[in-house]
């Protein structure tokens, strides 16, 4: 029977058959079922550069050497907070009597070309904030505002020349990535306090110059986040030091319902600028300066190490079979489950496409992707904007409910259902402008779509083409990979069941003369793992068929064998592997599509294809430990900030999770009866390996109903 979707689970063996995850390479008398992600903190992903190094915070904000250099000293040893005042006592300050705040006031006119190109709403966002930025504290933030989604790029750019105009350059917009534009206040500084003579900070870049203390253009740092997108991340921090998102690098973006560090660099920044956001930002701590040459680019790392906690772990009985204690079940687990997973250290597993690769809507990533390359475009449509009705029938009285609560988990709950309501209407036609505009923000793909369908009333309605192009490159380019994915898992599955680890005749390897390594081009949409760029297919690596007597002479192993994604760029094994791709994708469920024919009339639908070894192994050494425990909330394995923490506490204050529940050693019968079993498994992953299916491997399969 099908485990309860919080289990990792995996969807059950019907969702695994769907994605081509079949076969295991690894032997394991029987399957386990965990709870993940309990605590968010339970995931954690440290990355590992290139060098081989895993990225760990190290130090919080300046050291005691930084801050010297800097001429930190008293409380701003403490708080380095960002300032370009002079270092005046507070008193001396207050004496002067502040000039009163001349504010530049918008001519009715301009507002009037905001209201027609952006809407009256953003308009006035825009000249209120602008009015706060001249008359609020110089030390209170301004927060940003935006726009709804606009379809129109040359009107995004119409937006972008006015508001430089209108608000004297002292306004920044972008354009995020449903097409909506993000405006930020930038601030005046401070009467008296020029940044050309006497500051502080221009002491300090003076400081710099005369201890000869190395500059250099970027300024490379340790990003550590608690249940944070990095992206979000990155754009908070940017917005703190008044600068843009663009201007931080990073090798990838990490899982968010996780505790992950990684290595960023940002340019034209000094370290005490970004050491005093430490404590300013939720969920977010950086540390471990560095000045370099170069900046942080994507795609720029070795691969990321994983530490995650399972929870309310137990064995999958068969059917019929008498429920096993905790002791015996922790016993079956750690007899069998630490040799499976030196099994998976020496012998490797199948490098499947992972679950986050295919969606996790009724209608897959893959399947869109399927239509969009049958040139079936408003089925395309139609199946992005599928919808649950049940759901889409809770949504307003879930709103009603839930119109006072603040709770972040039921905003979410309520985004999904907003979301299935605003496709319910779109589909049937009930209210077309209503749900273009009331689909939440982070649901892009289906903000593009709507908006551009009803973008010019009845005209446009039938524009599909043009509704799939207006989806962020990115974000279209995953439909079309998932299609690719899910053809090269079934290939991945077909060719072990007939072959197994034996290389025969037509298996693909790579050139002998291929210059660029097997994955120069980046992996997307990987699942638990940095994602390092869009999967740009343009990796010039080329493959070829062994030939029998190749395959036969011992010099090549299962460890060299590639298979390709579907692409006109790309060779197909010359054996029955090849023939499988022909047979699978030319299925009417499938597509009807042949492998050999990917270009298509529009480049963006046009797909090159790209080569992924079939196995998959581990970087480093891993390690699983099994153990008993009471209470959900206990943090099994410390994150980075919980070591640094406790390095800064005294021992007498540091405390098991018992003595802070205070239970006594009478209470052992009642602990004991309550005991459940957790898992914490390490292990480090190439950048292009999914966390998800490696736990699979080491799982076992899920029994079906």
């Amino acid at each position: 029977m099908a485990e309860p979707a919080k289990y990792h689970a995996r969807g059950a063996a019907a969702r695994d058959k769907v994605l081509g995850i079949t076969q295991r390479a690894t032997p394991l008398p029987f399957s386990w079922a965990g709870e993940m992600r309990v605590r968010f903190s339970d995931f954690q992903v440290n990355e590992i550069g290139l060098d081989g190094n895993v990225i760990h915070l190290k130090t919080v904000g300046l050291t005691e050497e930084q801050k010297k250099a800097e001429g930190i000293t008293g409380k701003e040893a403490t708080d380095t907070k960002p300032t370009d005042a002079e270092t005046k006592p507070a008193e001396e300050q207050s004496e002067k009597p502040k000039p009163p705040v001349k504010v530049i006031e918008v001519a009715p006119e301009d507002v009037k070309i905001l209201e027609d190109l952006a809407g009256e709403k953003f308009a006035q966002e825009l000249v209120d904030m602008f009015r706060e930025a001249q008359t609020a504290d110089p030390e209170q933030p301004v927060q940003p505002t935006s726009s709804e989604p606009i379809d129109e790029k040359q009107t995004r750019g119409q937006i972008h020349q006015e508001v430089r105009r209108i608000f004297q350059s002292r306004v920044e917009t972008t354009t995020d990535g449903s097409g909506g534009i993000v405006a930020t206040a930038i601030r005046d500084r401070p009467r008296g306090k020029k940044r050309s003579r006497g500051g502080a900070q221009q002491r300090d870049h003076n400081r710099e110059r005369k201890d000869n203390r190395p500059t250099a253009e970027y300024l490379h740092f340790t990003l550590y986040k608690d249940n944070r997108d990095t992206m979000d991340a990155v754009s908070q921090i940017a917005r703190m030091i008044r600068s843009k998102p663009q201007a931080i690098g990073y090798a990838g973006t990490k899982d968010r319902r996780a505790s992950t560090a990684q290595r960023c660099s940002i340019r034209h920044t000094q370290q005490r600028n970004l050491a005093g956001l430490n404590g300013n930002l939720w969920g977010i701590a950086t540390g471990d300066y560095e000045y370099r040459d170069e900046g942080i680019h994507l795609g720029q790392l070795l691969g990321n190490e994983f530490v995650i906690t399972l929870k309310n772990c137990h064995v999958v009985e068969e059917s019929g079979e008498a429920p096993k204690s905790v002791a015996e079940q922790l016993e079956l687990l750690r007899s069998n489950v630490g040799s499976a997973l030196e099994h998976m250290a020496t012998h490797g597993w199948i490098n499947y496409f992972g679950h986050q690769r295919f969606g996790t809507h009724h209608i897959g990533t893959h399947d869109i992707g399927k239509l969009i390359l049958g040139d079936k475009y408003e089925e395309a449509v139609e199946a992005l904007l599928a919808y649950d009705p049940e759901l889409a029938a809770e949504y307003e009285t879930a709103a009603a409910a839930a119109a006072d609560q603040q709770d972040g988990t039921k905003k979410t709950n309520l985004e999904e259902l907003a979301r299935h309501h605003a496709c319910m209407l779109f589909r049937t036609g009930k209210d077309a402008k209503k749900a273009a505009s009331m689909i939440p923000r982070r649901f892009s793909a289906e903000v593009c779509v709507t908006r551009h369908l009803t973008r010019a009333g009845a005209s446009s309605m039938r524009d599909f083409v043009g509704a799939l192009t207006h989806i962020t490159r990115g974000l279209r380019s995953m439909y079309l990979h998932a299609y690719q994915s899910h053809v090269w898992n079934h290939a991945a599955s077909m060719r072990w069941e007939r072959h197994g680890t034996r290389v025969v005749a037509g298996d693909l390897v790579i050139a002998d003369d291929a210059a660029e390594p097997l994955f120069a081009g980046k992996d997307d949409d990987g699942d638990d793992i940095i994602n390092p760029v869009d999967d740009d297919d343009s990796a010039p690596v080329r493959a070829r068929p062994l030939t029998a007597e190749e395959a036969a002479s011992g010099r090549y192993t299962i460890y060299d064998v590639v298979l390709p994604t579907p692409g006109y760029q790309v060779a197909y094994p010359d054996n029955d592997v090849g023939a499988f791709y022909t047979d699978f994708m030319g299925r009417p469920d499938n597509g009807s599509l042949d492998p050999r024919k990917m270009m298509r009339m529009r480049r963006e639908f046009s797909l090159p294809g790209r080569y992924r070894k079939l196995m998959n192994r581990f970087l480093a050494p891993p390690s699983i430990e099994f153990r008993t425990y009471t209470d959900d909330k206990e943090q099994m394995h410390p994150t980075d900030l919980d070591v640094l923490k406790e390095a800064a506490e005294e021992p007498a204050a540091k405390k098991t999770k018992m003595d802070e529940d205070g239970r006594e050693n009478g209470d052992d019968a009642a602990a004991a009866a309550a005991e459940k079993i957790a898992a914490v498994v390490k292990f480090q992953l190439g950048r292009s390996a999914y966390a998800t299916v490696t736990l699979r491997e080491l799982m076992g399969d899920m029994q079906e109903e």
